[in-house]
């Protein structure tokens, strides 16, 4: 089997500055999959490269066999690919469903015109969307809170809506930038079962993060940069034990891979 997504070489520059240096990565379908790293070493220029917010300037990426190199966001995003990013990126003064459902409306078709008219086919869709939502808010378990705004949820469910509204577009790949950050133990332990869920719907994850634990109890497949170079790619146990691996950023013991 073809893996979900394929990164053969990629390389980008930012001036002089090397960030991502003939990185090749394979993402497997229906698995968590964990790119780790210090800070710096390019990570969430990965997630801003296969997401099409930076086009490489070598190398070459594909999605379901198909070549997305260079592609717009909103292509990205019409193929089954979602992210959300290491700063919470909320609508404050909009309730919990009007926030996940402008993941829905990324992908209608109604445009401008047809919101204005309300024509059948654009109500249609409308219901279509809504009904994503409420799934979407059903999956990070904030059914009940359609109404609440944003702003007013703790800083962990904050996170989860953020996950939501990526659902609401239909992905097949999710990409979650460092979502456990900054939250405690027991909204880290919430998230882990509902990233599991997620993957246990059909949906394939892949995440940055900087909680090994987190990391290391939850990947089934993990990849290390370093200086925006792959050193190490493997199990979560391979990966803890590899020497370059504990060098550059796991410190010099082996993690111990129990759940906090």
């Amino acid at each position: 089997m073809s893996p979900l997504l394929e990164m053969k070489n990629v390389t980008i520059h930012f001036g002089g500055l090397t960030a991502v240096n003939g990185v090749s990565m394979t993402i497997e379908e229906r698995q968590i999959s964990a790119l780790i790293g210090p800070n710096g070493a390019g990570k969430s220029t990965i997630f801003n490269i296969i997401t099409g917010i930076y086009a490489p300037n070598g190398g070459h990426i594909y999605y379901r066999q198909e070549e997305i190199t260079g592609k717009k966001p909103h292509q990205i995003t019409g193929r089954g690919i979602a992210r959300t990013f290491q700063n919470i990126r909320l609508f404050g003064e909009l309730s919990v469903l009007e926030n996940v459902k402008i993941g829905g409306h990324c992908k209608g078709r109604a445009g401008l015109f047809g919101a204005l008219t309300r024509l059948p086919g654009v109500q249609k869709e409308e219901r279509l969307i809504m009904e994503k939502a409420r799934a979407a808010l059903a999956v990070v378990d904030l059914t009940g809170r359609e109404k609440e705004l944003a702003r007013n949820l703790s800083y962990g469910d904050q996170r989860r809506l953020e996950i939501a509204r990526a659902l609401a577009s239909g992905p097949q790949l999710l990409l979650l930038d460092e979502p456990a950050a900054g939250m405690n133990t027991l909204e880290k332990q919430t998230l882990m079962q509902t990233v599991q869920h997620i993957r246990d719907l059909g949906i394939t994850v892949m995440l940055v993060e900087h909680d090994m634990s987190f990391v290391m109890n939850l990947s089934d497949h993990v990849d290390v940069l370093d200086y925006g170079r792959k050193i190490a790619s493997g199990t979560p146990f391979e990966v803890q034990q590899n020497p370059a691996v504990i060098e550059a950023y796991l410190g010099k013991e082996p993690l111990d891979l129990e759940t906090d």
